[in-house]
């Protein structure tokens, strides 16, 4: 009986020893690594293992391995302390003649666990050149393995020269577009390139292959983010954006994701309207140490690489919602393009162009369109079209009214196309009238002298006022007001036919002297002299005088505090060519005579009542609206008065108004409903640089704006951006 309890204790003495190995070794492989199972408790035994570069031809068990990249030998430890599934151990037994499509079922293979006839197939794989289009995606990944770990954990002992990683990053290369469409594959080996290059490239040589759109690339895209705020350098746009996009508490949405390009450029647009040259964002005192996640078993998401001399920008919030901001933005501009689109429209269809942020037209096929539309109203020349045809190319509503807003979005977006009209309420100072005549021209130009671009804007008017006052312009004093142009060279040749559009347009519009008495009363003798000239000269030009003719110059003549006398006067010396002037009498005005300095202005009297005229033809009879009041930064409301302040708070409870709904708001407010709405507006531009409001049925509310603009008092101190 003795006897049989000694033998039961040392079974069950062995059987806790071998309990206790087993554990021991469960432990090595850590808490993310599967228990192997007894069949790997055994630790590894055989020779050291051997890498072989691309030069070398190793053979395994009758297989040549052509270019080598590959670890071969006995014994190849990894953290757990059992053998790296990537060797190629020579002690297991193959299975000659298996085809490399043979399947294996694990997700993350090693070799020492593959059947005979996986090992066969895998070596038969790489004896083949690893070319085989159509081999299990799972010897690909064990050949990956082997490239990581040369790279990560031999590299990191400095054991690979520069030119076998090179040989490495070519086999990657050529790998990607045989195995790609794998994504996770794609993935990890986009990933690796990347930080290959963060670890051993050159900074500012950022090779081509290296892409950073792809999530994979997370980690190793931190340490280029790194490198702007260690060197205090703006950020540039495709830079920030890629920040936003590869951190996973962000998205993107449905319209940028469906319109990648377009959202890109117009982000860039927008970036660089807000930042300049780009954010710039301070260096933080954390190191970057980047967190490698390998395809690899044997290193799992454990090895951690340390860049030294890099902060860590991943930990900055406030730059990054910033970047949001500008995105999200972006995506509701390209929103009713993208319903568009989606629907299965054309983007080449002219509503398509009407949907587009104008920044975007010009590379687009709706942009194409337009430009084709534009080309053929305009026929080359300078041609006097209806403004409804021009929003008809422009594939957009005539709008009710032409306010100050609408006219300039629309010399705008005929800019970008390169194409002009007049007028141009940007250069010259009148707006057309939505169901009027626009004349329209190409190239357009923006003055480069716009001093003496807006003085000859302003004479083209002020003579035509002057000779409408029978029937139309004629040749004859059309060719007078262009003597008063400048002279050659001043102003190019550009300039000079959006100056002759004008004249083109004024001549065939009805002009008006709105607002003219009040800002001609305190005009000085010699000022009120000069334009009494221009005005009678242009009446005389055609060599005769029609009595209505005299009667609007006297009219004029009395805005000025002239004599109404002294107009006829004037006019007849022109008729007559009078040499000389007469001198004047002690008390009596003087008598003009007309000679080419006159009929031509001196250069000095030109420049003396430049600005007088500037002043009187930018008068409009409309409603003014005061200029908004500088905000306090504390406050983003206080550039509102009550009823506008109430207006906005009230808008903002919703995204969307019924025009009845908004009118009756503005009835209860005692509120001009247009004006109010561009008060608003006005508020949103000068704190954002977008319209809070976009007018129609429905009227619509860009929220997010409003709160971006009302949270500014409060993250003043965030991390500013220059």
């Amino acid at each position: 009986m003795e006897l049989f309890l000694l033998i039961l204790a040392i079974f069950f003495l062995y059987k806790g020893v071998r309990a206790l190995r087993r554990h021991s070794a469960v432990r090595k492989q850590g808490k993310d690594e599967p228990a192997p199972g007894a069949v790997r408790v055994e630790l590894p035994r055989g020779a050291p293992a051997q890498w072989f570069g691309a030069d070398k031809t190793p053979e395994v068990n009758g297989w040549s391995i052509p270019g080598g990249l590959v670890y071969i030998g006995g014994k190849l430890l990894d953290y757990t302390g059992f053998n790296d599934p990537c060797l190629i151990n020579t002690d297991l037994k193959t299975e000659p003649g298996v085809s490399p499509q043979y399947p294996v079922e694990d997700s993350f293979p090693d070799y020492g666990k593959l059947s005979p006839g996986q090992r066969g197939a895998y070596l038969s794989w790489l004896s083949k050149g690893r070319s085989d289009p159509s081999a299990d995606i799972a010897y690909v990944f064990l050949f990956f393995y082997g490239l990581e770990r040369r790279l990560l954990i031999d590299g990191q002992r400095r054991l690979v020269s520069a030119e076998e990683r090179g040989e490495i990053v070519r086999e990657l290369l050529r790998l990607l577009p045989i195995y790609g469409e794998n994504r996770g594959f794609r993935g990890y080996c986009r990933n690796l390139l990347a930080v290959e290059w963060v670890l051993y490239g050159k900074p500012d040589e950022q090779p081509p292959y290296v892409d950073f759109s792809d999530r994979y690339c997370a980690e190793p895209f931190a340490a280029v983010l790194a490198r702007y705020a260690a060197a205090e350098e703006p950020i540039p746009p495709d830079t920030a954006l890629q920040w936003l996009i590869l951190n996973p508490e962000h998205g993107l949405k449905t319209a940028a994701r469906r319109c990648p390009d377009l959202f890109r450029k117009l982000f860039a647009v927008r970036y660089r309207e807000k930042f300049g040259d780009g954010m710039i964002i301070r260096s933080t005192k954390t190191s970057l140490t980047l967190t490698y996640k390998a395809a690899s078993p044997s290193l799992g998401d454990r090895l951690r690489l340390r860049i030294p001399g890099l902060p860590n920008p991943f930990i900055l919030k406030t730059p990054l919602k910033k970047i949001a901001a500008i995105a999200g933005r972006c995506a509701d501009e390209l929103e009713a393009y993208s319903r568009h689109i989606a629907r299965g429209g054309s983007p080449d269809a002219p509503g398509a162009a009407a949907l587009l942020p104008r920044d975007l037209l010009a590379e687009t096929p709706a942009g194409e369109g337009v430009r084709g539309r534009l080309a053929r109203l305009c026929g080359g020349e300078i041609r006097l079209v209806d403004a409804d045809a021009v929003f008809g190319a422009l594939g957009r509503p005539v709008p009710p009214k032409m306010d100050l807003k609408r006219s300039e979005e629309l010399a705008e977006t005929l800019e970008t196309f390169g194409f002009g009209m007049a007028p141009d309420v940007r250069i010259h100072g009148l707006r057309p009238l939505p169901r009027g005549k626009i004349a329209l021209f190409s190239p357009f130009v923006r003055p480069s002298s716009p001093a003496e671009f807006a003085l000859a804007a302003a004479l083209i008017r002020l003579g035509c006022l002057t000779a409408q006052a029978v029937a139309g312009v004629s040749g004859e004093e059309m060719n007078v007001i262009r003597s008063f142009l400048p002279e050659e060279g001043i102003l190019s040749g550009e300039e000079k036919t959006s100056l002759e559009a004008l004249l083109v347009w004024c001549s065939s519009v009805s002009q008006t002297a709105a607002g003219l008495r009040g800002v001609l009363a305190p005009l000085s003798p010699d000022e009120k002299a000069a334009m009494g000239r221009i005005m009678a000269a242009v009446a005389a030009a055609d060599g005769r005088v029609d009595p209505a003719e005299v009667r609007q110059v006297e009219k004029l003549y009395a805005y000025l505090g002239l004599e109404r006398d002294q107009a006829a006067r004037n006019i007849h010396a022109v008729v007559t060519g009078t040499p000389r002037a007469v001198p004047a009498r002690q008390g009596s005005p003087g008598v003009f005579s007309l000679d080419m300095d006159l009929i031509r202005l001196r250069e000095e009297e030109t420049r003396r009542v430049g600005g007088i005229l500037r002043e009187i033809f930018s008068s409009e009879d409309e409603e003014h609206v005061e200029p908004l009041p500088a905000p306090d930064p504390s406050d983003p409301l206080s550039a509102l008065d009550e009823g506008h302040r109430t207006l906005l708070q009230t808008l903002l409870r919703r995204e969307t108004w019924r025009r009845e709904e908004y009118l009756s708001l503005c009835d209860k407010l005692s509120l001009p409903p247009d004006g109010a709405l561009e008060i608003v507006n006005e508020w949103a531009f000068r704190a954002a640089g977008a319209p809070l409001a976009e007018d129609g049925d429905p009227i619509y509310i860009d929220i997010a704006l409003a709160e971006e603009v009302l949270s500014n008092g409060r993250q003043k101190d965030e991390n500013q951006a220059p």
